[in-house]
Order: structure tokens, then sequence, then C-alpha cells
């Protein structure tokens, strides 16, 4: 989430709509995850399942586009590092007091990573970890090994929210193909007319069979999220490595189809928004606890219904999604990337 990265002169914001769009899509995917989870609430797992199979995937790609590349001769990037695991643990810390202030049950752990969204952060530092130690490797050989260890660790029950392993590992591909890629490159790539009408019929295909399909919700719920191994399947269990492979190839189609049918154009405070997803990440979970804590989305359904309801609560979704966005919730993301960026 870091822009580091000088890209050009003249500022692409093709890629702070993409993040914007990026963020969007997480606040409104954590804010429908319990209400997917109701029998009976087709529309609601039709959206959680378009929403997760590109948000974090399209969220890490992005970072990894904006890492300075790494050679030989490159330092160990700690101040970078450390700023991603404190910023974890300023969320994690923060989550904590709101549950005591709520009087909600909780669970805390120094290594795993289920009570908060905090697993993001640690994720990161990782993966900025990874592409530092692996940097004189060619990372195309490192990009097919860790797609296979990906496929490959649905098998492991040990790995799971213990230091985020499982989705470190599921995740890492995407990084790396951002970090392999430069900005310039997905500009060229994308200008093409035919590209982006090929995009709108992937996107449109996308959006139709997670509509339609229940089977869909039942088969990649679970992959999508990238913290399950392939018990998780059920009966489907033994096709796991497919499945997770397909997960893959799904997120990476349809990330990239959005990319190209994203604007690059300077959209005033829609943009600007888009540079400050790293504190609106930190941010949300705080306000959707809170609607949770007071059950929100059932006193709207009371008056509206299910359905309309669960459209209220996405409007309200990306309303906090730009309420995070204003100054006053810069801290302590701002501070603590300004101490990542010291040399």
């Amino acid at each position: 989430m870091m822009s580091e990265k000088p890209i050009s002169k003249e500022r692409i914001f093709l890629f702070d709509n993409i993040k914007l769009l990026a963020i969007i899509l997480v606040v409104i995917g954590h804010a429908i995850d319990f209400i997917s989870r109701q029998d009976g609430n087709h529309l609601e797992k039709s959206l959680f399942l378009i929403i997760y199979s590109v948000h974090m995937p399209l969220f890490i790609f992005i970072s990894g586009l904006f890492m300075k590349p790494m050679t030989k001769e490159t330092k160990f990037p700690k101040q970078k590092v450390v700023a991603y695991i404190l910023i974890g643990i300023a969320l994690r810390i923060i989550m904590a007091l709101l549950a005591i202030v709520c009087r909600e049950d909780f669970r805390y752990s120094v290594l795993d990573m289920y009570d908060s969204f905090a697993w993001f952060m640690w994720a990161m530092a990782v993966f900025i970890s990874l592409a530092w130690f692996f940097r004189e490797y060619d990372t195309k050989v490192i990009l097919l090994i860790s797609l296979a260890v990906g496929c490959m660790s649905g098998f492991d029950k040990n790995l799971g929210d213990e230091l985020v392993l499982m989705r470190i590992v599921v995740f890492f591909p995407f990084f790396l193909v951002g970090y392999m890629l430069k900005p310039e490159q997905i500009l060229k790539l994308i200008s093409a007319k035919w590209i982006k009408i090929s995009a709108a019929f992937v996107a449109i295909v996308v959006f139709i069979i997670f509509l339609v399909s229940p089977l869909a919700y039942d088969v990649f719920r679970s992959m999508f999220t990238g913290r399950n191994d392939y018990s998780y399947l059920e009966q489907y269990s033994d096709l796991g490595f497919a499945v997770r492979a397909v997960s893959y190839v799904v997120s990476a189609v349809f990330g990239f189809s959005l990319i190209c049918l994203v604007p690059n154009k300077n959209l005033g405070f829609i943009s600007k928004v888009g540079t400050k997803t790293l504190q609106i990440y930190f941010w949300h979970k705080a306000f959707l606890f809170v609607m949770e804590h007071f059950d929100v989305y059932d006193r709207i359904a009371l008056f509206t219904g299910d359905t309309l309801a669960t459209l209220i609560y996405i409007l309200i979704a990306v309303m906090i999604t730009f309420i995070c966005s204003l100054s006053v919730f810069s801290f302590p993301t701002k501070q603590i990337l300004r101490f990542g960026k010291q040399k």
C-alpha cells in the first residue's frame, strides 16, 4: 500500500483509482461477511464471492507493484518491515480495547491473527522480507515455485492463522507478480481497445457465474479467503489442488479485468482518497465492529427486509470508506509510515 517507487514524473492516477476500488471492496466484503454466512442469503453469498475473489489479490498486487526493485547491494529494509509490524500491533491493540469497552468476548493471541484484520500488516512485512531474500534469484522461477507451494499448502492442516502462514503462502504470488512488473508495462498492456472490451466481457461472466451458481459459493468461499486448508472443501477436498489453481486464475483474470476498466485520469477527491488506503484499512474495522455490536443490520432489516437492508448496509460501508480517509484518521499509520521511510 505504500507508494514508494517513483514511476514517472507525472502521477499515474490509474493506480490511485484502483486502490480506491480495492479498499471499497475490502470494506464492503468485511461488512457483509457475517450476513453471507446466514442460510438463504443467496445475494450476500454471491457478493461475498465476487468481492473476495479479487479484493486482497488486487491490493497485494498493487503493493508489490510499487515496491522499489532490490539488488544484491540493497540493504534489508528493516524500517519498512518494522513499520508494518507496528501498524499491525497498533490495530490489534485498538480492536482489543474496543472489544473491552463494548463488553464483547474476544480472543487474543500473539501468534494467531484471527482476532482482527492485522494479518495483512504482518503478511506485508513478510512479503517485503521474502522479496529481499530472493532478490538475487530469477523472479520467474520464484513465482512458479510460490504458485506450486500455494497450491500444495492446502494439504497441510498445520498452516493457518498462526503467524498468518496460510495466507502468506497463498497470497505471495500476487505480491511477486506486482513486484516483477512496472506501472508503465501495465499502462501499455491495457491501452488496446480490444483488451478493454475483453475485460468487460470477463467481468460480466464472473459476475453472472457467481450470482447464479450456488455451487460456486460452496467450493470457493474457503479458498478465496486464503486462510483455509482443503478440509474446508468437505466433499471436494480431494480436488483441493485444482480448486486452488482455479481460484488463482479467477483472481488474476478478474483482477486484471478490473484494472482495465478503471479510468486512468484524475477524478479529484475520488483519486485522492485512493492514496489513503492504509489508514482506511486500519480504521474501518472499528466502525464495522460497532455496527455489528449494536445490530445495525438487523435493525435496518426490521423496516426494509433483508435485500434492501443489505444494499443500505453496503452504502454505509462505502460511506465508512470515505469517512476513514479524513485527515483525522491518518493517525497512527502516517506517523509509523514516516518512520518506515527513514534510512
